[in-house]
């Protein structure tokens, strides 16, 4: 998760920045459901690919969210790791050992920020971010273009596409420049649900 780290450092949340009443609709009804949201459990798949890789890299897990500030990812192949945020609490697994810190640094905080108003749609609440939305067969795609200078030359594009009719996040996708692109799908949601707390520890 590493180069998610990087891609969004200059990210920082401010007032809403939304050009049309059909945008400022969807993402007050997103952000009015995620409010009933206490935990998100979900299957994600994610591949990368890059001019420099002969196929994309495939990788497979599972993801869990506490509300309102824990985060645990785990992937369980092509190798098994996993990363956890609570709180102020880092846990990270690489495969052979378990790292735990206290105090998050900046890094690490903006990196909590973006996934959990990414998870809840208040991203869309970023006026560093020019927005266009594109709603067909059920979906509601919104595409991110940064418009801070220092940020683009990371991160050309961020794509969100969430279900209009349940409301959640089934794809993100990040352009870190015409050639390289990082996709993340989700399935086998469950909203709600009672997740042990061993699990973010």
């Amino acid at each position: 998760m590493s180069f998610l780290v990087k891609l969004i450092l200059f990210i920082s949340l401010s007032i809403p920045g939304f050009g049309q009443e059909q945008d400022v609709d969807f993402a007050k009804k997103l952000q009015d459901h995620y409010k009933t949201v206490k935990s998100i459990s979900a299957n994600f798949t994610q591949s990368k690919q890059s001019l420099l890789f002969d196929a994309p890299l495939m990788s497979k897990g599972l993801f869990y969210y506490g509300n309102p500030d824990k985060i645990r990812w785990e992937q369980l192949a092509p190798s098994a790791n996993y990363f956890i945020l609570n709180k102020e609490e880092v846990i990270q697994f690489d495969g052979n050992t378990v790292k735990k810190s206290t105090g998050l640094n900046m890094q690490m905080s903006i990196f909590r920020q973006f996934i959990l108003s990414t998870v809840d749609g208040s991203i869309l609440n970023d006026p560093s971010f020019e927005k266009s939305f594109q709603s067909k067969n059920g979906k509601m795609r919104i595409s991110l273009v940064p418009l801070d200078k220092r940020m683009a030359k990371r991160l050309v594009k961020i794509e969100l596409t969430f279900d209009e009719k349940t409301l959640l996040l089934d794809q993100l996708k990040m352009y870190e420049n015409q050639d390289d692109s990082t996709e993340i799908s989700f399935s086998n949601q469950k909203i709600n649900t009672a997740i042990p707390e061993s699990i973010f520890q």
